[in-house]
Formats: C-alpha cells, structure tokens, sequence
C-alpha cells in the first residue's frame, strides 16, 4: 500500500467521526483491528471499536477532531496532530490536543494508538471523583 492510501483511510477516519458516521467509521477498521485509548486501554475487533465510538458519540453531544498536521512514514504509518473541541452530553466543554498513530494495510486501520492527557479531559468533562 502507498502512503497515499494510507493517508487517505487516516482522512476518511476523521471525516467519518466528525460526521457521527458511525457504520462507515467502523468499516475503516480491519476486522481484527487493535485500538489503544487512554483510560479505557486496548480493544481488539472491528465491533468493540464501533460500540467504543458510538458510546464516544453519545457521550460528547458536540466535537470536532481537527486534524493541525498529518505526518508519514513513507509507507502504511500516519500520525495526526489534533486539536478537539467540544461538549459533553451534560454541557461541560472539553478542549484538549491529542496525537493518533495509525498503521494501515489493504485500506484499513489494523492499528489505532490515541494519546492525550485522559486525566485533563475527566476533569473537563466533570467525571473526576470528588
């Protein structure tokens, strides 16, 4: 696979986030994709990925994941610097920068690691235990 596919499935992951397209953001991923993600750890499978995003999609009743700067290796990695904007089920409003990692190969995501500072964003978000 060319950097352009690559590049261009880690593009379509984001358009079909910040749409809430949930069924085509699952068929990004390969069937058995592994996807790392701060305070919930690894998921592995197509399925517990899109169940993660859907309740993702409930949880933040307004975001946007906009990607600053893309980054390649050449081949089937691509990093995306991200700045997130939005807003909790509840109204509590997140705003926080995040790094994605992506391998992928035959025009899906068999790897996703997501980082960002999960103990800000609990805070934000009003989870944090008192």
């Amino acid at each position: 696979m060319g950097n352009s596919d690559a590049m261009a499935v880690a593009k379509a992951y984001f358009a079909a986030v910040n749409e809430s397209r949930i069924e085509d953001l699952a068929q990004i991923f390969a069937e058995g994709a592994r996807m790392e993600y701060p305070q919930v750890g690894v998921m592995t499978g197509r399925e517990a990925i899109r169940n993660f995003y859907a309740w993702v999609f409930r949880s933040y009743g307004e975001r946007d994941d906009r990607v600053t700067r893309f980054f390649s290796d050449g081949a089937n990695g691509v990093a995306a610097e991200i700045h997130f904007e939005g807003k909790t089920a509840k109204g509590a409003p997140v705003v926080f920068d995040a790094v994605d990692l992506f391998r992928v190969e035959n025009g899906h995501i068999v790897e996703l690691k997501i980082f960002f500072d999960a103990k800000k964003v609990i805070e934000m978000a009003g989870e944090a235990k008192k």
